[in-house]
């Protein structure tokens, strides 16, 4: 999560939806990383009370964000942040662990030793979900701008308006796998997909070979 008090807004990152490559662009307006070693740790545990001082982690929920900030602050800067269809986000999460080493999973999610594998596995993990980052527990939507990376480069301009910030070509970072998604899913398992992942499905209106 990014957050910046110049600009006032704050920019929630989902997975494997060119978050790198935004930061890049929004780095000169960001409040600094605190630099106190205890900082990460009483973050961590919610007993640090100033969000200027708070470590947010890189894929916070947005509701990390409304239980530090100052109620009427929270409320009006400006809340941001680029979904993906899950087909398409799922296939990228895959790819990403599987040529990372040093990620976290990576020996797991080799050793499940297909990708249909790797779905049923994300089934039950809430992390999987880009609706349970941006809405609060009751299933509200807590965000002022959803946008898509199917039409990313159109909605980061959008973005860029609302926080006076300028506008430039987003560049390419972590950029992987160049085979379809469509190639990785038979009618089951992109039907299970459809059903684990309604409502975001739903509530963003993403569709299956829909773009990235």
């Amino acid at each position: 999560m990014l957050v910046s008090d110049s600009h006032e807004f704050i920019f929630v990152r989902v997975r494997k939806t060119a978050s790198r490559s935004m930061r890049s662009q929004l780095e000169p307006y960001l409040l600094p990383r605190p630099a106190n070693p205890l900082a990460r740790i009483k973050s961590r545990a919610m007993l640090e009370k100033d969000y200027r001082k708070f470590r947010f982690r890189a894929h916070d929920k947005i509701t990390t964000a409304r239980k530090v900030m100052p109620p009427e602050r929270f409320r009006r800067y400006f809340k941001f942040a680029i979904v993906r269809n899950p087909w398409s986000r799922l296939v990228s999460e895959y790819e990403f662990i599987l040529r990372t080493p040093g990620h976290g999973r990576h020996r797991k999610v080799r050793k499940l030793g297909s990708f249909a594998a790797f779905v049923k596995m994300q089934i039950p993990r809430k992390d999987a979900y880009q609706a349970s980052q941006l809405c609060d527990a009751e299933g509200r939507l807590l965000m002022d701008y959803v946008g898509r990376l199917g039409t990313l480069q159109q909605d980061w301009q959008a973005i860029c308006e609302r926080v006076a910030i300028p506008c430039s070509e987003l560049p390419m970072i972590n950029v992987g796998n160049n085979r379809s998604y469509v190639e990785y899913y038979s009618a089951e398992l992109r039907d299970l997909v459809a059903r684990h992942w309604s409502r975001e499905i739903e509530m963003f209106e993403l569709e299956f070979e829909s773009g990235p």
